[in-house]
């Protein structure tokens, strides 16, 4: 390939407008009981005073509405004085490192917003680090992350705050706000592709090839943050244009968001930069991030090259521009500021229901879609009779069409065999299975179902594992066919409610939570840390005998 005179670029123009936007703040609205002791349990300590030795302040339950009180903490004594008593608030005030108190809470309170009331408690602990001294004001409030024991064993994750929030320069915007380095700029008039099976979406030449439009490659450093960022355009089927401005990370709460534009005629182009960050500025001071917006241009002076491409026809040129330096400084101009409220930056997002939840509040089993027939029995003993096929679907809180049919025996014998209706074949390792068992009664009509099931909505790295129990009469939906053929029993259920989502529920008369897996078919959890809900009423596995 030859070299040909570089020949002019007409790239989209950067608008004057500003395309980013910082994003809304997520903020927990009224009420909500119950989600908020699933999602944020945790208690605030506001007007921390220390007079004479002797500490005040106010606590507030973030969970609970009513569940704060005035404390007041005296020299020698580990435990506090509260007025939160209607919600049985315990405090604790005891000698940490370096001086510095730890104020540690635990509390029962009641959710009814959901209908039923579900207990809570829960533990929780912050260290005071803005007054250490026998007399002192604390110039912030703190937060007290809380952890679980009922309704479940549970310590929700909360989100951790953005690259760069705690620089003490996080603040800073003006001069040298970004490095600009390793800009790359290339363009293709036509495919790279000499034999297309479909032009511009599939190539047959081997073994690469490249398609019709723009390619950029930059990394822009935040000095502020000391924050880097990768950003790159590939052309692609039907997206052939550099978009105006490219976004190259972020766009949600709690996210660094930055966007580019490039713009100009080759070789002279120009860089936009607009960025939103996050910064903790004073923290022994103040407790409310703030979250900021800038902007900055820079000319980008390239060295560009353009040659005939693969097709060597006269309309197909691919140019490639390269920086004529290693880097670029680029001044910010800050555009906006806002004050976030306290410690919108580590709690979770606002929520309502999810896998937890359902799992706690009114959990239900969904059955559709039933059929089975027995092995052939004796009618002077039908109490022998075992089940030749069956076929279910099953759905419940976390889980949708969970289809088991009969399957090897694990116990029992005739009418009182257990089954299991775990499912091995999904490729999963063994500790990725749960505990699946049923028996059934086909002249009741009763499934008597144990099945487990996984939650993680609420922390990831540490699943809560429920296991419901029951016996469940498939005879209360009157829509059932029943034949009996050659000495057996044939039954299988119709109707728009069995046949379709999510099918006829049932609640679930006990449920038991752990933080350890039940695996198939009897590796049974030990009881320490289990939760169990009986006749509506979570309460520890210990306290019923479990």
């Amino acid at each position: 390939m030859g070299t040909f005179a570089v020949i002019p670029l007409c790239l989209l123009l950067a608008s004057n407008a500003l395309a980013i936007t910082i994003p809304s703040t997520p903020t927990w609205p009224s009420g909500r009981c119950t989600d908020k002791s699933l999602t944020i349990p945790s208690w605030v300590i506001k007007n921390y005073k220390v007079a004479a030795g002797t500490a005040t302040f106010r606590a507030d339950n973030r969970a609970s509405e009513s569940g704060g009180g005035f404390i007041e903490c005296y020299p020698g004594k580990k435990e506090c004085q509260s007025s939160a008593t209607a919600d049985q608030m315990t405090v604790t005030w005891t000698d940490g490192a370096n001086g510095n108190k730890v104020i540690s809470f635990s509390q029962f309170w009641v959710c009814g917003d959901e209908g039923e009331k579900v207990i809570f408690t829960a533990t929780g602990n912050t260290t005071i680090t803005s007054c250490a001294s026998s007399d002192c004001t604390s110039p912030i409030t703190y937060l007290a992350p809380g952890s679980l024991a009922l309704p479940v064993p549970l310590t929700p994750s909360q989100p951790s705050p953005p690259a760069g929030y705690l620089a003490p320069t996080c603040a800073n915007v003006g001069k040298n706000q970004w490095t600009v380095s390793s800009v790359e700029y290339k363009n293709y008039t036509r495919g790279q592709c000499k034999q297309w099976y479909i032009e511009d979406q599939v190539c047959i030449d081997p073994p690469t090839y490249s398609y019709k439009g723009q390619y950029l490659n930059l990394v822009v450093y935040n000095n502020a943050i000391s924050h880097n960022v990768s950003c790159s355009f590939v052309a692609g089927s039907g997206n052939y244009n550099l978009p105006s401005p490219l976004r190259c990370t972020g766009g949600n709460f709690n996210e660094i968001t930055l966007d580019v534009t490039f713009s100009g005629i080759a070789p002279n182009f120009n860089l936009k930069v607009e960025e939103v960050w996050y910064c903790l500025e004073n923290p022994a001071t103040n407790v409310n991030s703030s979250v900021i917006l800038a902007s900055g241009n820079v000319p980008i002076p390239m060295v560009c090259e353009s040659h005939t491409g693969v097709t060597g026809t006269s309309d197909d040129i691919v140019t490639i521009c390269t920086d004529r330096v290693s880097s670029h400084v680029v001044d910010g101009v800050q555009v906006e500021k806002r004050i976030l409220d306290p410690y919108s930056l580590v709690t979770a997002y606002p929520v309502h229901g999810g896998c937890t939840f359902d799992s706690i509040v009114n959990p239900t089993f969904y059955y559709r879609g039933m059929f089975f027939q027995t092995k052939p029995f004796s009618a002077n003993d039908k109490d022998n009779v075992t089940l030749s096929r069956i076929t279910v679907g099953l759905s419940g809180p976390g889980f949708a069409d969970f289809f088991f049919y009969e399957s090897k025996p694990i116990s029992g014998s005739g009418i009182n065999t257990v089954y299991s209706c775990s499912v091995y074949g999904d490729g999963k390792p063994i500790e990725q299975h749960w505990n699946c068992t049923y028996s059934f009664n086909p002249f009741t009509k009763v499934i008597t179902q144990d099945k487990v099931w996984q939650c993680s909505d609420k922390d990831p790295k540490q699943p809560i594992y429920f296991d419901g129990s029951g016996a469940f009469d498939w005879s209360k939906n009157p829509y059932v066919d029943c034949t009996n053929p050659d000495n057996t029993l044939y039954c299988y259920w119709y109707g728009d409610t069995v046949s379709s989502q999510p099918g006829i529920p049932y609640t679930i008369p006990k449920v038991t939570a752990s933080l350890v897996n039940v695996l198939p078919p009897k590796n049974l959890a030990q009881v320490l840390g289990k939760t169990v809900r009986v006749n509506g009423k979570w309460q520890k596995a210990s306290d019923v005998g479990i």
